[in-house]
Parts: structure tokens; C-alpha cells; sequence
């Protein structure tokens, strides 16, 4: 048998290993981030090796639109430079190789920094820092064929690639070019088996092991037509853009298939299951119809029509943010992965810091460069580092108050009547009225299948007392013996893996076991969750207080009885 705690060592470590190998690519962002633009040559070349765009450097280098890139005896540093227009310093001198109408020479260009729209790489980076962070949370807390899909989805998904083989040596760009590729070619397939397995897990349909089976034969596909096409250019100058051609049309064609799948996966479920399924559609029907007009444009190698970087990065952010945030509000408002609710403070932190870089970045935009002569600029940042320092709590709870109401609203609204309940067991009249709090409201409240009430008699066995939504199967004797034993020596809620109910829940009164509470799981078949066992442990106790109560109330009233007839037996004698 597998060793549990060693698994999760390999399955941390493999999450961390491949969430580095995806940031390494920001590299070139972060340079740019910080006041270090890329050199361009102000050219713009399709999969072709055609030129679409000239700026004025190029032009005064004797470029025209519609010239080829020659690679007829070149060197791999002359044929980096003909693929990849763009250097990782401003004012790098670049040879491109080039041929006109039949006549073949070399354009001396020296690139120019670029103007680029820091707030928006920012953005870029913060949407796809959110996707990789809730990719990775998912895979962590709930490891499965689904969510492992999704983290992988979520290693780029339109994230902040950018060139990153610029800042290494020659022998460098293959090796990086071709991991850019994998980057931007594997995750699309991933997100389609992430919907192909959402809401199955145990094996799949006969169709759905086929639809499997040929996504992962596309997927070897793509990266082996850009592969192949890598190879070609770098090493024997063989310009096959038809490879890349491939390799995006098929990463399309992925991105396409994964709300096709969901509305199959739709089709097939239950009326409860499909009104939780309609927002990741949707939010992939999104994604699709973005990654559709970005990957038709100039920034997204097919070329049909020309766009600018905003355009390719607007589109980006769409179909990095909204399956993001969908699978988010999903995971945690109706359960599709069932993980602990806690993840929504990892929100609450990334919402704050998304809040903090924009203010920051506003801030630098439109004080600091204005008043930099004065210092007024710095003086400006170190304001309002100090405000948002001593205002961060209150930001944090107004920010969680907000996430709250937004995407947890029913949920708090749940834990509070719970804890309310916990609150009022202690002023229950009667036992019977102590049962129906402990079992009925938690049932009720949380949406479980089942609850029931059984007494823990001398002779170890169990009492059926009360139950809610009718009397579930009863516990068999031999393990009633052991979970009574188990309870008594943890004295905490005990999850049941292989019974009827999910959870057992021990009432102690006066240091005994008088009675176990079993709750079943949600109705929609997720198990029930660490903030809610807190809350109905408290229930528990409250209960076990007020049972002992009643126990002390029936015993003064036996004593009082006793005392009376006492007194009377006394008052008979002295007659």
C-alpha cells in the first residue's frame, strides 16, 4: 500500500517543479516590469517567414512588407535573429537575412526599446499568477484526474510567455523556444480532459475513453509538428511554417473542444448537477471564442488579420480570467471539486494584491515620473505605502466581508445559523428539543443526506434515539464496538470512509460517552468539510453540557422527591 505522506511529498514537490519551470518564462516580463524594455526591430513576421509590418527602423534598413526571410546558408545567431525580431537590450544590432523579389541581402537592424504597456503586462501577470495559484490549491487539496488536468491548464492558459530564450546564449533559444511551445501548445489539451473528467470519478464512458484517447493523440501532434519545425529552422535552416501553422490550428482546435464536452457533460447530468455546470460553460464558451480571435491574429501565429499587443493581450486576460474565476466561484459555491472552503482566503489575499500593485502602479503612472525632479514622486509612494500599512486589516476584512457576500453568501449565511444553534442548545427545555437542534438544523442547514441521534447503552451497543429526512441503515454491532472505542480515546469528530453515514460525532456529558451523532454527506455527494465539523462539534459540546444539565435537574428533582417521602415516613413514625 502506497505511503499516504510520501505521495503528498512527491505530488508538492511535482506541483512546485512545475509551477518554477512556468514562471521562468515571465523573465522577460518582469525586465520589462521594471524599467528594462526589449529591443524590437519594429517588425512583424507571419509563420511564413513573411514580413506584415515595417516600422521606421526596419523600413530605413531597407525593409519592405511582403519580403521573405532568406535562410539559404545562414548561421544559427543570423537565423534566431530572422525568427525572433526582438533582442533582450535596446539598441542590439541585428543581421536579417532577407529576400526581394529575387534579390536576397541582409537588413542591419538595431533595435529600438519598445514602448510597452507596463499596467497591462501587470495585469497579464496578476490574472495568470490567479489562475496558477488556484490551479495549483486545487490539485493540492484534491488530487484527481480532473484537477491535476486543470493545474496543468492553468501552467500557462494564456499566461505572460514572451520570448524567454532571449536572455540566454545561442545554444539556449532551441531548448527554450521549444519549452515556450510546449507552454502554449499542452495546457488547451489538458483543459478538454479536465472536462472530459469534471463530475466522473471513477472510469469513464466508453465514449469519453475514445474522446480521451484522441485528445492525447492531437496533443502529441501539435507538439510534434512545432517541434519538428523548431528543429528544421535552428538546425538545418529549413523555414517549415506549416508546422506552427499546425501546431496553433490543433491548440485551437483544443480550446474549442472544452465547452463541447461540457455541454455533453451537461446533457448527462441531473436537473441539480446542470445548474452548477452552466457557469463553467459559459466561461469556457468565453475562453474559446477568445482564444479563436487572438490565435487568428498576427500575435497568435495564424496571421489572418493584423493586432496590436493590447488587442492580444485584452484577449489573453479573457480566457485567462473568466475560466479562472468560474471554476473558482464553482469549486466553492457549489461544490463541482469538493476542497475546503479555507481557499477563499487565498482569494481574499490575491484580490488584496491585485488592489495594492494597481494602486502602486496608478500611483508611479501619473505622480512619480511627473515629480521625479522634486522627489515628490518617492515621497508620494512612501505615503501611501504607510496608509495601506496601517490600514491592511481593515482592508483585509472589508475585502473578506465583500468575497463573503459575493461568492460565499450562502455559506456564511449557513455557518452563522449553525453557530447560532450552537449558541441556544444550553437553553433547550428538553432533550427531545436538544436533538432536533443538534440534528435536524445541521442537516438542514448544510444540505446533508442524513443525520441521526444513537445512545451509547452499558453494554457498548447503540440506541437509535432520533434521526432527520427518515432513519438511515443502522451500524453494525462489531463496528459500533470499535468506533465507540475510537471516539473515547480521540474524543473528536471521526470521519466514517465505508459506512453509511460520513461522519461520527461523539456527545460527552460528564466525561462519558453518552451518545454519537452521524451526519451523512451533501446531498449533491461532496463530503462535509472542516469548517462545518467545527461548527457542529460545537454543537456537540453544547449538547453534552445541556444533557448533563437535564441529568443534574432530573437528580435534584429525585432527591426532593426522596427528601419528601422522607419526611413523611419521619412525621408517620412520630404519630
Amino acid at each position: 500500500m502506497a505511503n499516504p505522506q510520501r505521495a503528498a511529498g512527491v505530488r508538492y514537490t511535482l506541483v512546485f517543479l512545475l509551477a518554477v519551470a512556468s514562471l521562468v518564462t515571465w523573465l522577460p516580463d518582469l525586465r520589462r516590469d521594471f524599467g528594462h524594455p526589449l529591443g524590437t526591430a519594429q517588425l512583424n513576421i507571419n509563420y511564413k517567414g513573411v514580413v506584415t509590418e515595417a516600422g521606421p527602423a526596419a523600413v530605413a534598413a531597407g525593409v519592405s512588407v511582403g519580403d521573405r526571410v532568406d535562410l539559404a546558408g545562414k548561421t544559427p545567431e543570423e537565423r534566431n535573429s530572422a525568427l525572433t525580431p526582438e533582442t533582450a537590450d535596446a539598441g542590439t544590432p541585428l543581421d536579417m537575412p532577407l529576400v526581394s523579389r529575387g534579390r536576397h541581402y541582409t537588413a542591419r537592424i538595431t533595435t529600438t526599446p519598445e514602448t510597452p504597456n507596463v499596467p497591462v503586462i501587470v495585469l497579464r501577470e496578476l490574472a495568470a499568477l490567479l489562475m496558477l495559484i488556484l490551479g495549483a490549491l486545487l490539485v493540492l487539496k484534491r488530487p484527481n484526474i480532473a484537477t491535476w488536468a486543470f493545474f496543468i491548464f492553468a501552467l500557462n492558459g494564456g499566461g505572460p510567455v514572451n520570448d524567454f530564450y532571449l536572455v540566454g546564449p545561442v545554444w539556449w533559444f532551441p531548448i527554450g523556444d521549444l519549452w515556450s511551445g510546449v507552454l502554449t501548445w499542452v495546457p488547451p489539451f489538458f483543459g478538454a480532459i479536465f472536462a472530459l473528467h469534471l463530475l466522473h470519478e471513477g472510469p469513464l464512458p466508453p465514449w469519453r475513453r475514445l474522446v480521451e484517447f484522441v485528445i492525447y493523440a492531437v496533443m502529441a501532434a501539435a507538439v510534434a509538428c512545432g517541434a519538428v519545425e523548431i528543429v528544421l529552422f535552428v538546425y538545418f535552416g529549413i523555414d517549415w511554417g506549416e508546422g506552427t501553422f499546425i501546431s496553433t490550428g490543433l491548440t485551437l482546435l483544443a480550446y474549442l473542444s472544452i465547452p463541447a464536452i461540457l455541454v455533453a457533460t451537461y446533457a448527462e447530468s441531473k436537473a441539480s448537477t446542470r445548474e452548477r455546470l452552466r457557469w463553467v460553460i459559459w466561461a469556457f464558451s468565453i475562453t474559446a471564442l477568445a482564444a479563436l480571435a487572438d490565435f487568428l491574429g498576427s500575435q497568435g501565429n495564424l496571421g489572418v488579420y493584423n493586432t496590436t499587443y493590447l488587442e492580444h493581450s485584452l484577449l489573453t486576460l479573457a480566457y485567462t480570467l473568466v475560466p479562472a474565476v468560474a471554476v473558482l466561484y464553482t469549486v466553492l459555491k457549489h461544490r463541482i471539486i469538493d476542497v475546503n472552503v479555507a481557499i477563499s482566503r487565498a482569494v481574499v489575499y490575491a484580490v488584496l494584491s491585485t488592489i495594492i500593485v494597481g494602486i502602486f502602479t496608478l500611483v508611479d503612472m501619473f505622480f512619480s515620473s511627473a515629480l521625479s525632479a522634486s522627489r515628490a514622486g518617492l515621497m508620494a509612494d512612501m505615503a501611501l505605502a504607510l496608509v495601506l500599512g496601517f490600514s491592511f486589516n481593515a482592508m483585509h476584512a472589508r475585502v473578506d466581508r465583500f468575497m463573503d457576500w459575493l461568492i460565499f453568501r450562502a455559506r456564511h449565511r449557513a455557518e452563522e445559523h449553525v453557530a447560532t444553534v450552537a449558541s441556544a442548545i444550553p437553553y433547550a427545555r428538553t432533550p427531545e428539543h436538544v436533538n432536533r437542534l443538534l440534528i435536524d438544523e445541521p442537516v438542514r442547514t448544510f444540505g446533508l443526506a442524513d443525520g441521526v441521534l444513537m445512545r451509547v447503552q452499558s453494554d457498548g451497543a447503540l440506541e437509535f434515539v432520533h434521526a432527520a429526512r427518515g432513519r438511515p441503515g443502522e451500524v453494525p454491532a462489531e463496528d459500533a464496538e470499535s468506533l465507540i472505542a475510537i471516539l473515547r480515546a480521540q474524543r473528536k469528530p471521526y470521519r466514517l470512509t465505508e459506512r453509511h453515514m460520513a461522519l461520527a460525532v461523539p456527545l460527552f456529558s460528564e466525561m462519558e460517552l453518552e451518545a454519537i451523532a452521524f451526519y451523512g454527506t451533501h446531498s449533491n455527494g461532496t463530503d462535509v468539510d472542516g469548517d462545518e465539523i467545527a461548527l457542529i462539534e460545537r454543537a456537540a459540546v453544547a449538547a453534552g453540557a445541556a444533557y448533563a444539565r437535564f441529568r443534574a435537574a432530573a437528580l435534584r428533582e429525585r432527591v426532593a422527591e426522596l427528601e419528601d417521602e422522607n419526611a413523611q415516613l419521619k412525621a408517620a413514625v412520630t404519630a
